[in-house]
C-alpha cells in the first residue's frame, strides 16, 4: 500500500497558505499550533495528525482530499470536479456554450474510439 507523502502535503499547505496571503504565524494561530510546528509540517520534518490536517484543511478552505491527492486515500474525481466547476464559474454564457460543445465533441470521439 502506498504511504502518505508528507512532503507533498506540506508543499500543498504552504502553497495554499501563500496564495491566501497568510504567514505561518497567521495560519498557526488559526489552527492553534506553534509557528515552529507549522514550519515542520510544511517541510515534512514531522508527520501531522489527522486532527491537524482537518484543522488546516478547514482554515485553508480546502478538502482533505486535496492534501491527500496522489495517495490511495484521496478521491481525485471530487477534486477534478471541483476544479472544473471553479473554472466554469469564471466563464460567461458564450464561453459556457463553447465549452459544452467541446465536451460533446470529445465524448463523441471517445465513443467512436471505444467502438473500434
Amino acid at each position: 500500500m502506498m504511504e502518505v507523502n508528507y512532503a507533498q502535503i506540506g508543499q500543498r499547505i504552504r502553497k495554499l497558505r501563500m496564495e491566501k496571503g497568510l504567514t505561518q504565524a497567521d495560519l498557526s494561530a488559526m489552527v492553534s499550533c506553534s509557528n515552529n510546528y507549522l514550519s515542520h509540517i510544511e517541510t515534512a520534518q514531522c508527520k501531522l495528525s489527522l486532527s491537524m490536517l482537518l484543522r488546516l484543511a478547514s482554515a485553508l478552505g480546502e478538502s482533505t482530499d486535496y492534501f491527500l491527492l496522489d495517495t490511495p486515500y484521496a478521491h481525485p474525481k471530487a477534486i477534478i470536479d471541483r476544479e472544473i466547476a471553479a473554472k466554469l464559474e469564471k466563464c460567461n454564457a458564450t464561453t459556457l456554450v463553447a465549452v459544452s460543445k467541446m465536451i460533446d465533441t470529445l465524448l463523441e470521439q471517445q465513443k467512436n474510439l471505444s467502438e473500434e
